[in-house]
């Protein structure tokens, strides 16, 4: 029996961990231990830090895998690519996974290939960040040069607020270091991919709508295929392609997101080389294109052929919708069992959800409740939205008062 391990066990690493079982093969899953329903499915388990390489790589060895692999997040990449590249296994390769984790990293070598770049500096105190903040004389961006999920990042406005944004973003850096760029105000799209033999192919591209709250950088809703300007739409497809070539990728998915300025000229904010989280990869892509993103994965891991013939474009029109719930405790949760017998939701978070659960403070992607739509038209998904919307009866009881879900 073959032996595939997956970094990380949480609810976007289950559907691999499945279809791998479901394959005949025996799963070994890494996660710290703790309430991660990816170690109830896998057969057996490592207590690792996903970022632990040397750790990881022992385990690989033990166990002798045939291959190892994770999906939808930033956090395990570079593990799987130095255990997959030091046992002579298929991989995307430690340097290409190192520069597809660092924010800066992408900066530079989005210059150094001729693409439009956003202006910023890595810097690792805060007397460099106010000299370029200085020296730029507009709003900008903090971000860990290295997390996901959006944690410590902060837009500065005037440089009374630089200090405490630089120590935010710091906080959440494992390295230590933080990337200050221009703020660019526009429209933010996301480009899915897969690459074969380094060439970059297209699976689906959206819209995306973040929530208007002061430094929660995460999507409200995401609609796929994208409707807007068909112009910005091919530059975005253009600037993928060439980013995603030029960065060197192999093989594998890609998950990538840009904002296009008011001229309509599009800039990358991040690129990944794994599908994108929060059901993007695990549902999203089946639905617009009919690829299983986790057989991919599987099949790429153990270097078996792989078949895109059967790979479609815009099968349908779908999307997510998020919301958030206030800081306190949850008194009524209505409606959510209507809300998932719905035909068109086609996967959710909302059973996460219960009376008398204790709801925290949130500044990131990680504590929204996620949900899946599909419809045959933008308009109808729009409808959807509103349906599944106007369905749920959520209240928590918050310091100041009764609240309910926070959709934007």
């Amino acid at each position: 029996m073959k032996k595939l391990m997956i970094v990380g066990a949480g609810v976007y690493q289950v559907p691999i961990i499945e279809k791998a079982k479901r394959r005949g093969l025996y799963t070994i899953a890494i996660s710290p231990y703790g309430d991660y329903p990816g170690l109830k499915v896998a057969d057996k388990t490592y207590d690792l830090d996903v970022r632990d390489e040397k750790g990881i790589l022992q385990a690989a060895i033990r166990e002798s895998i045939d291959g190892i692999t994770t999906d939808q997040t930033d956090m395990a990449m570079r593990s799987v690519a130095y255990v997959a590249e030091r046992l002579g296994l298929p991989g995307i390769g430690y340097e290409c996974a190192k520069l597809f984790t660092d924010k800066y990293a992408m900066r530079r070598k989005s210059e150094e290939l001729g693409l439009p770049s956003i202006k910023c500096a890595e810097v690792d105190s805060y007397e460099s960040a106010e000299e370029f903040f200085t020296s730029l004389g507009t709003p900008v961006i903090l971000k860990p040069v290295d997390n996901q999920g959006s944690r410590g990042v902060c837009r500065v406005d005037d440089l009374t607020e630089l200090k405490e944004a630089f120590a935010e973003a710091q906080k959440f850096s494992p390295s230590g270091n933080i990337i200050i760029e221009q703020f660019i105000e526009g429209d933010e799209f996301e480009v899915d991919s897969v690459v074969i033999d380094g060439q970059e192919h297209t699976l689906m591209y959206g819209d995306i709508v973040l929530f208007d709250i002061p430094n929660v950088f995460s999507s409200c809703t995401r609609m796929y295929p994208s409707c807007r300007d068909p112009e910005v739409v091919e530059r975005l497809l253009k600037l993928n392609k060439d980013t995603i070539e030029g960065f060197g990728l192999k093989c594998g998915l890609t998950h990538s997101e840009y904002i296009a300025d008011r001229s309509g000229q599009p800039y990358l904010i991040e690129a990944a080389a794994r599908g994108g989280g929060a059901f993007v990869s695990s549902d999203i892509t089946l639905l617009q294109t009919g690829l299983d993103t986790s057989e991919y994965l599987i099949d790429m891991a153990l270097g078996e052929p792989i078949n895109t013939d059967a790979i479609g474009s815009q099968l349908c029109h779908c999307g997510t919708l998020s919301f958030y719930l206030p800081e306190g405790t949850v008194i009524r949760a209505d409606g959510i069992k209507e809300a998932l017998d719905f035909d068109f939701v086609t996967a959710s978070l909302l059973n996460e959800i219960s009376v008398g659960m204790k709801t925290e403070p949130f500044s990131d992607k990680t504590a929204r409740y996620i949900s899946v739509l599909k419809a045959d038209s933008r308009e109808e998904l729009e409808e959807n939205y509103r349906k599944f919307r106007n369905t749920l009866d959520i209240k928590v009881e918050t310091p100041n008062g009764i609240e309910g879900p926070i959709w934007k």
